[in-house]
């Protein structure tokens, strides 16, 4: 599993970059289908604006976003979504079989 970490338009501490690839290392232990995540940080304003995007096998393809004044709230606003989505397409699959 590859972690990809891109900063836009702000300065980010490296304390909120590794709590990042901590949340990613986590994702992807629950999920052990996902091959490659990447996180995008970005300021809109006063917002701070996080996408991730995560691609796996078995069709595990998963795109969430979310913006808040606070870097952190943002980042794990956008994992509780991912994690929602990733969660549903499991369920899906399972009923399926």
């Amino acid at each position: 599993m590859s972690t990809e970490i891109t900063i836009r338009h702000v300065k980010l501490s490296v304390a909120l970059q590794n709590a990042a690839g901590k949340k990613a290392e986590k994702l992807s232990a629950d999920y052990p289908a996902i091959e490659h995540i990447r996180i995008v940080f970005d300021q809109e304003g006063p917002k701070y604006a996080v996408s991730l995007s995560v691609q796996g096998g078995q069709r595990t393809n998963v795109d969430a976003s979310a913006r808040d004044v606070d870097a952190l709230a943002a980042l794990g606003a956008v994992f509780d979504k991912a994690n929602a989505q990733l969660r549903r397409a499991s369920k899906k699959r399972q009923e399926v079989r």
